[in-house]
């Protein structure tokens, strides 16, 4: 898989309009990992599905919640501090959370098996469940249908 292709792709959706506000509410709300979600996004547009859902969020997991995530909770610790040099640091450490979103892409990539996708849409609507997030189904539908729309996947 071209981990450069993932990555203009993830470049692309997540700046349209709409597109990232929506994703972090989801990210804030229920947990969603924005990355596996366009990951499965990308995959439907080349026609292809993971064989495992489940065994992309194991590869991923312990990057998530060992750098990206405290990484995350110290750009936003950092947001309200007032001091200068707490800001210089806060960009620095926005950079790096920039960067290991990009390697949690490569860890997707060299662990995904693939099979054919009849349905481009299919393995990004599995992902967003409520089997896998404290949401309705009417919810991730929702979500589901604004994300599709706002990306010009539908």
């Amino acid at each position: 898989m071209d981990h450069e292709d993932v990555w203009r792709f993830t470049v692309e959706m997540y700046g349209r309009d709409g597109v990232a506000p929506l994703f972090l509410t989801l990210q804030e709300r229920c947990g969603l990992d924005v990355n596996m979600m366009l990951f499965m996004f990308y995959l439907g547009r080349k026609g292809r599905a993971p064989h495992s859902i489940s065994a992309l969020e194991m590869a991923v997991k312990d990057w998530r919640d060992k750098v990206i995530i405290p990484l995350r909770q110290t750009r936003r610790y950092l947001k309200n501090q007032s001091r200068e040099t707490a800001q210089a640091l806060r960009q620095k450490v926005k950079s790096d959370e920039l960067q290991a979103e990009r390697i949690e892409q490569h860890i997707l990539c060299d662990a995904v098996e693939t099979i054919e996708a009849t349905d481009p849409l299919a393995a990004a609507h599995a992902y967003l469940s409520p089997n896998r997030f404290d949401l309705t189904q009417a919810e991730c539908d929702d979500a589901f249908d604004q994300l599709c729309r706002l990306m010009g996947l539908r």
